[in-house]
């Protein structure tokens, strides 16, 4: 069992292969139906590339009449190797600075990847013509806080406003901040009065015609990563609440990638 999911494996003992049943813990219902679509179609949209996602088998809906299993769930592919978690190759306890560089690189080739497909619209994937053709829709949520549905968003300005608005909505109703309003607000207030100007700035110094997207993991902190014995990513899972947004978020810093000790370490003289 997981923060958000109940997970049981199905295995095959003629093939010695592993599926995952997902069902949600999440409610309202109408929200976990589309959570479940939405990373049903990013796994068949990530099968066309060659991110080492999940495959996914089947879904179903627990508003669907014809779902017998009466619950929302997705059916998909237990992936082989261990979670990134820096510990070094064959069981040595901790990673290297080599050990490190050697996993960045690895991620850094499945961001190339992704990179390769671009999306003109920012939102949520829902199944479309053909796995390599799914729908972008609203965005159903945030990882950690329940917004409302909203998009898809031409461009990277609308999709940001949206965003801080509905959370400047829900610290002004009292359902978010409760201890401290008072600061968070004028924070998102400030947030919101630069999204214009940071929008404007060129992506690698030169400005696009047409905005694109891409998508994004939205849980990248490392574990889930799965690594091999010689630390090869072989496998990159978990990817509930995955999203299509700005170029800048889907390759920018994460909690895997960034420096974090020099974001929390006080510099000293």
């Amino acid at each position: 069992m997981g923060c958000a999911n109940y997970h049981a494996r199905i295995c095959f003992p003629t093939d010695d292969s592993v599926w995952l049943l997902r069902v949600l813990r999440i409610s309202p219902q109408s929200l976990a139906d589309y959570l479940i679509h939405s990373e049903y179609a990013s796994l068949k949209f990530l099968e066309t590339t060659n991110v080492p996602a999940p495959r996914a088998f089947d879904y179903g809906l627990a508003s669907d009449e014809n779902n017998n299993v009466g619950v929302s769930y997705i059916l998909m592919e237990q992936m082989a190797g261990k979670p990134w978690n820096m510990q070094g190759p064959h069981g040595k306890r901790f990673a290297d600075d080599k050990d490190k560089e050697r996993v960045s690189k690895g991620l850094a080739d499945n961001l190339i990847e992704i990179q390769r497909h671009p999306f003109s619209k920012a939102g949520s994937l829902l199944l479309g013509p053909s796995p390599s053709e799914p729908i972008v829709s609203a965005v159903a949520s945030e990882r950690f806080l329940v917004l409302s549905p909203s998009g898809p968003f031409d461009t990277a300005s609308d999709y940001y406003t949206s965003f801080v608005e509905q959370n400047m909505a829900l610290i002004a109703d009292g359902q978010l901040f409760t201890s401290y309003p008072v600061n968070a607000y004028p924070v998102f207030s400030f947030l919101k009065s630069q999204i214009q100007a940071l929008a404007a700035i060129p992506v690698n110094g030169a400005p696009a015609t047409t905005e694109q997207f891409y998508i994004k993991h939205v849980d990248d902190k490392g574990d889930h990563l799965m690594m091999d014995d010689e630390l090869n990513i072989v496998g990159i899972i978990d990817w509930q609440m995955a999203r299509v947004v700005p170029a800048r978020e889907a390759f920018g810093p994460s909690l895997v990638t960034a420096e974090m000790g020099d974001i929390t370490t006080e510099s000293r003289p």
